[in-house]
């Protein structure tokens, strides 16, 4: 029997930490928070024996600093979450100093955090008093894990989950395993053939640029730039980066082993341009094709394009991922505007979106935990757990958890 308790993440997606009990120890797997103005947080985390971080998405590791600062716990992670978590971590110091909000740590509680930083690749043990943890490659971000539990059963966290090989990373394998901690973000919802999705891309892009229109195309920063501009490798555009993106595509390429193709990412990257300077913006819209930061239009250069092509009917602006109910991008693709200083403000130019997901969809979620043949299978990281339970229970005893409320498994 293992207790564990959700301090959040466990019926919504955001704000993920999960600890689990094992005999005497405890472990906290992903301690986030919701990025928002201001963000949201999990409940307080208890004292731990070993932190267990998948991946550096702020949902996943945002609140590690304060973790970190309040105890003294080993962070079990990849170097390339490492780093990617701490860029992420100190820009949210930035935006809330900004915005006029407060955080509940610092840049140097980001920084004292490296110091319980402990690295695991994937395929490497970690072990706790009779606890062995082994890393796997979740396929979702490059760096990110899931973790394979030996105790007395074999239990597997997934963290975020793709199964499907995409151009930067190859897709996670099944772990056979007594009980599956598995997400469900695209439960009950199918993703488009990715190769159709590509191809469409591709032609929408052409068209606009066909009649002298800017493609503007906002990307987060950490994996989704690098997947776009990959999918456009080979069209013959000049596409420039603006934002993040291009810092975390350094750190990828820094270390090659996490990528499908490190030959790949980095042939991209010396083709395409980087935005430096207010000079280079211009000059990157005139050329037409520009990934930028942030994907959900909630700030970063993206908005400075927008205001130069949004009453233009030639342009297009093309959003790549899921957009999070209250923010800019579901605004827009909902009612056609955006918040911008202050007003609402009608953007006329042409709407695309393409959801170029780095999350299993239902039917991957399905076959992945068949092959995993669990016994239990908890679910968690979902706005709608059910269809996707409906389809598990088949096979599976399913656990619905909610946040802060024990559960025996």
């Amino acid at each position: 029997m293992v207790e564990i308790n959700f301090l959040g993440g466990a019926s919504e997606v955001g704000k993920l930490g999960m600890v689990m009990r094992l005999r005497e120890k405890k472990l906290l797997f992903d301690y986030g928070m919701a990025p928002g103005k201001p963000p949201s947080y999990p409940a307080p985390a208890p004292p731990v024996d070993a932190t267990f971080l998948t991946h550096a998405h702020l949902d996943h590791s945002g609140m590690i600093p304060w973790l970190c600062r309040k105890y003294k716990t080993s962070v079990i992670g990849t170097r390339v979450t490492k780093e990617i978590s701490e860029l992420l971590q100190k820009d949210s110091v930035k935006i809330s100093k900004a915005e006029g909000y407060s955080i509940p740590y610092s840049s140097q509680d980001i920084s004292n955090a490296l110091n319980s930083w402990v690295d695991i690749n994937p395929g490497d043990t970690y072990e706790l008093e009779g606890t062995r943890i082994i890393a796997h490659p979740s396929g979702h971000i490059p760096g990110a894990l899931m973790f394979e539990i030996n105790n007395d059963s074999t239990m597997v966290f997934t963290g975020d989950l793709q199964t499907m090989d995409m151009h930067l990373l190859k897709g996670a394998k099944p772990v056979r395993c007594d009980t599956l901690f598995l997400e469900g973000t695209y439960a009950g919802r199918e993703h488009e053939d990715r190769k159709t999705l590509e191809k469409k891309f591709i032609e929408q892009i052409d068209e606009v640029l066909a009649r002298n229109g800017k493609a503007i195309i906002p990307a987060f920063g950490v994996g989704r730039c690098q997947e776009v501009a990959l999918i456009l490798k080979d069209q013959g555009f000049q596409v420039w980066c603006d934002g993040m993106g291009n810092a975390i595509t350094r750190i990828f390429l820094r270390n090659p082993g996490f990528l499908y193709s490190a030959k790949a990412l980095n042939k991209v990257h010396k083709r395409m341009k980087e935005v430096r300077t207010s000079h280079n913006r211009r000059a990157a819209l005139q050329d037409g094709v520009v990934i930028t930061t942030s994907g959900m239009l909630d700030g970063g250069p993206v908005l400075w394009y927008l205001e130069q092509i949004k009453d233009d009917p030639r342009s297009a602006i093309f959003l790549t991922g899921f957009q999070v109910p209250g923010t800019n991008g579901r605004q827009l693709l909902d009612n056609g505007t955006i918040n911008s200083r202050g007003a609402k403000e009608k953007i006329n130019c042409g709407v695309k979106h393409f959801d170029f997901s780095a999350h299993a969809g239902h039917s991957q979620l399905v076959r992945f935990a068949k092959a995993c043949k669990p016994e239990k299978i908890v679910l968690f990281h979902s706005e709608d757990r059910t269809p996707l339970a409906e389809e598990l229970k088949d096979f599976a005893e399913i656990f619905l958890p909610e946040d802060n409320k024990k559960l025996s498994i």
